[in-house]
């Protein structure tokens, strides 16, 4: 396990860069939708070759009904500590 970490958050331990980053978008859909608030999808946009550094992006939001949730992108850097 590596330790991460992100821009206004807590680091995280986490087997993966991709884990860590699931981790971060939830905890940013949490703090601006409450507790209904979810990341839909998380995606990894770029890298650097040493794995060290991940560009993501990520859909967080909550859902309105059935087969329906409305939100937002994100974008955000994880770096391994």
């Amino acid at each position: 396990m590596n330790k991460y970490t992100t821009s206004g958050r807590r680091a995280v331990q986490a087997k993966s860069m991709k884990e860590a980053a699931e981790v971060f978008a939830n905890r940013a859909a949490r703090d601006e939708f409450g507790g209904a608030g979810y990341c839909r999808t998380c995606t990894l946009g770029s890298w650097s070759q040493d794995n060290a550094l991940g560009e993501f992006s990520a859909f967080i939001g909550r859902s309105t009904g059935r087969n329906e949730t409305t939100g937002h992108n994100i974008n955000f850097t994880v770096r391994r500590a």
